[in-house]
Formats: structure tokens, sequence, C-alpha cells
């Protein structure tokens, strides 16, 4: 108890030195700092939960939320009810169990619907379901496109008729939910009305109608005859076919000449007969025995002695016959030819010319148009109609006609397409400047903050205590050193110095002894 009274005065006496300001400054922070703590939790939460569905019906995102509260999984729901949301580490496991259980079902039965036997079903039943059975398997199976978000399908089977003339035709529409307009391709509904006609006896692709959720007609309309069918799908190759040659011959001139000198206009008329034929050939030069037979008989019963050779064996002639068949070489060729030749090739090329800039009377530039001659032309012929596959033997018809574009559109509209593209420049260079100055404006703006911040977390914290002043050390006794004996150097110095003549004659005191 003593240690909490002391750690609790301890504290009140720490916060009786800060003012009302750095109470509240202090006040300020913790919540602003318990309230980011709450939202980044609250997100974290948020971001852990992965999607369980999306976009069930109303009666299936009833039967998931009842099954998920039965096995005590915390679950969100979104989209209006439509998207459940659980725990990112549940999700898979949560599904197989669902699965097992059968939902979702998909918003369509399958033929797991004669899973269930029932003894009192009529035939009408068993037809019904059947039919119900495979809308929704068709139904799975189409949802499964990437592009496709739903799909349902419906399926009309007519009762059989006793003539032939009376059987109406069975008939299929499917309603799509795309992920966007035009996000299937021709390629991908004719897939889907294969995939429907294939599943379904007696139908016919013409007679299937595929809309899309915003009511678009997706399948083009059908008259029963495959000719049409056929047809359009000639065009299209037709077109492609052009549009490859002309592309072909465009870059090349533009090249050559610039963009937006030449223009190029090419039509090709395909070859779609299909035509197979057998070629049957005899070559008389080149036979070979095939079989021979040997007859023998006597004159008597020779009728004829044309082709036989005649004995005299014992008053007996007896006749030889020889019968040789030859078989002829003969040679078998079946040609089948392809559909989609070129038969002929159509080309079209206007050429511009040249330009000089000429002084006028009155002083001023003008362009002159000056046309190309005729060696240039014939170049460029020959190397469009290489690029091309031209064939004089195919009876290709070839074109090329030089003259002036007209540019005045062009020359008025430049200095505007000048213009914009210089102020795209500025605009740009604008947009990155001011990018710049807000980045370093922001900079400036929060150092400023911080040092602010810092300043008061500075004055909030307590007073540092004053620095102790430094001790002086206790005077050390003095210890006396005796001075060093003189050495014989430093008493002949001193001589030296006080008494001169002395030291001379002691030096010559010694030299003579």
């Amino acid at each position: 108890m003593d240690f909490l009274q002391r750690f609790f005065d301890g504290i009140k006496a720490y916060v009786k030195r800060f003012t009302l300001t750095q109470i509240l400054l202090m006040a300020g922070i913790f919540i602003v700092t318990l309230v980011g703590l709450l939202l980044a939790v609250g997100a974290f939460k948020s971001m852990s939960y992965s999607v369980l569905y999306s976009d069930l019906p109303e009666k299936e995102a009833g039967e998931v939320a009842t099954s998920l509260n039965e096995m005590g999984i915390d679950y969100k729901l979104s989209n209006g009810g439509r998207t459940i949301r659980i725990p990112a580490e549940k999700v898979h496991s949560t599904r197989i169990t669902l699965a097992t259980q059968g939902i979702p079902t998909g918003g369509s039965v399958g033929y797991s619907i004669f899973d269930k036997t029932n003894l009192g079903m009529t035939e009408f039943v068993q037809k019904v379901n059947y039919r119900r059975a495979l809308e929704g398997e068709l139904a799975r199976t189409i949802a499964d496109l990437e592009e496709v978000r739903a799909a349902r399908v419906h399926i009309v089977i007519p009762e059989k008729r006793l003539f032939e003339e009376d059987q109406k035709k069975t008939t299929a529409s499917v309603a799509l939910k795309l992920s966007g307009p035009g996000s299937l391709n021709k390629r991908q509904l004719f897939g889907i009305s294969h995939l429907v006609a294939s599943s379904v006896e007696g139908l016919q692709t013409e007679n299937i109608t595929i809309v899309d959720n915003w009511g678009n007609l997706l399948s083009s309309p059908q008259t029963g005859d495959p000719m049409i069918a056929l047809s359009a799908t000639q065009l299209e190759m037709k077109k492609a076919v052009e549009s490859y040659l002309e592309s072909k011959a465009q870059s090349i001139l533009s090249g050559a000449l610039g963009n937006s000198r030449a223009i190029v206009k090419i039509d090709a008329d395909l070859d779609f007969d299909q035509v197979s034929k057998s070629i049957e050939t005899y070559d008389p030069d080149q036979t070979a025995v095939r079989s021979e037979e040997k007859q023998e008989f006597t004159a008597a019963d020779s009728s004829s002695s044309v082709g036989t050779d005649t004995l005299n064996t014992g008053g007996r002639e007896i006749s030889e016959r020889t019968i040789t068949n030859y078989e002829v070489s003969r040679t078998v060729e079946t040609v089948a030819s392809s559909v989609g030749t070129i038969k002929k090739l159509s080309v079209a090329v206007m050429v511009d010319g040249h330009y000089e800039e000429v002084e006028t009377e009155n002083g001023d530039l003008e362009q002159q148009y000056i046309p190309r001659d005729e060696a240039e032309l014939d170049q460029l012929s020959s190397i469009v109609q290489r690029a091309v596959g031209f064939d004089s033997t195919r009876a290709d018809e070839f074109s090329i006609v030089n003259f002036a574009f007209d540019t005045k559109n062009q020359v008025e509209e430049q200095p505007g397409f000048d213009f914009m593209g210089q102020y795209s420049l500025y605009f740009e260079i604008g947009k990155k400047v001011l990018i710049a100055i807000g980045i370093i404006l922001a900079f400036f703006y929060v150092k400023g903050k911080v040092k602010k911040a810092v300043k008061a977390v500075v004055k909030m914290s307590p007073p540092s205590p004053p620095p102790k002043r430094p001790t002086r050390p206790e005077p050390e006794e003095e210890i006396e050193v005796e001075p060093p004996k003189p050495k014989l150097a430093d008493k002949m110095r001193s001589m030296a110095k006080d008494q001169p003549d002395e030291l001379t004659k002691v030096i010559k005191t010694m030299m003579s002894e």
C-alpha cells in the first residue's frame, strides 16, 4: 500500500508541474492515437475477411447465412446482402462444407434432382425434371466462362407428332449476365450456341436466342439457310484479306513518301467454291501382261484357225490357242481445291506529288505543286505490285494516279494542332512543377508542425535538475625533493664564468703533465 501511495503521489506531483494547455495537448494526442489504433484494428479485421460468395440471390444468401450461424462462423454482408464475407482462413473449408450440403445451388438445379427417388412420379413430372436438370447443367457450364457472371437457359421441347410436317422445332433461349457490354466476341457466341445445340436433341443453332442482361440480342438472326451464315463468314474473310494487303502497301508507301502522301485501296475477289475432282489417266505405251491362257484342241473341234498353231501327231491335228490379257497403266488423282483463294485483285493507288516554295509577284511564298515523273511512278507501281502479290496471269488490275491532294484544311488547321501540342506540353510541365511545389510546401509544413510538436513535448517534460558543481580535490602533502648533486661539467662551467683565470691555470697544468 505504501508503494502504491508513493506511486500515485509521484504522478500527482508530476502532473502539477504542467500547465492547463500542456494537459489539454497531451489529452488530445492520447485521444487521436487511440482513435487511430481503433481504426487500424478495424481495418485489419475487415481486411482479414474474404469473399465466400458474391451476387447470390436472396433465398440462397439466406440459406448460406443460416448454415454459417449453425457452424458458428462470423460473417459480414455487403452489396445488399448478396455478398457474404467470412474470415480468410475459413473460406476454403467452409466452401467444401457447404458444397456437401448442396449450398448454394447456383440458382438452378442439375442432374442431382434425380438423386431423390419418388415412386409416385408421373411421366410428365419426369420430363419436366429432366428439362430442368438439362437447363441447370447448361447454365452452370456457360457460367464458368470468365466473361459470364451468371446464366439462365430455357429450353422448349415440343411433343412428338405423328406426321413430320406437324412436328414443331426445338428452341432455346440463353440469358447471360456479363461482366461488361460487348465482353463476348462472335467466336464465343458461336461456341455457346453450338454447346446448347449439341446438348439438346433436335436443336439447331439457328433456333437459339442469346441475350445479355442489358436486353441486347447477341445471337445474329438466323433464317435457317446455312448459306447466309456462310456468306457472312466469306464477307469477313474478304475484308480481312483486303485490309491485310492494304496495310502492307500503305506501310511501304508511307515509308517512301511520308504519312498522308498516298492512299491504297484493294478489292479482292476470293474463290469460295469447294471443288473436288478425280482424274484418271491411262498410258497405252506402258502395258503389262496380266494373265495368259493356253488351250489345246483337235482339228475337228476347231472352228477357226485364227490365232492357233497346228501340230501333226499320229494323223491327228492338234491345235493350240493362247489367250493373253494385258493391263494398261492407270493413274488416279483426286484434287480438292482450297477455299478462299484469290481469283482477282483490283488495286487502286493515289499518290501525291512534290511541292516547292515559289515567290509570287507580291513577294509572298506559296507552295507550288509539281507532278511526279513516269519513272518514279513506275518504281512505286512495281513496289506495290510486289507487296500485294500482283499476278498478271490472273487478270489482276492495277491503277496508280498522281495528283495534288487537297491540303487546305490541313494547312489551315495546322496552327491549331501546333497550339494544342504546345498547350499539352506546357500543361504537362506545369502540372509537374505544381506537384513539385506542393511536395516542397508539404515538406516545410510538416517540418514546422514537427518542430512545434517537439517544442511542446520539451515544454511539457519536467525541468532537469541543476548540474552539480565539481568539488575541489583536497591538497596533497608537499614532498621535499633533494636537489641533485652537481656534476663535474657543471662545476667547470660555473668556474669558467666566475674564475676564468684559475680555470686557465688548471688546464695548462694538466696539459704539461
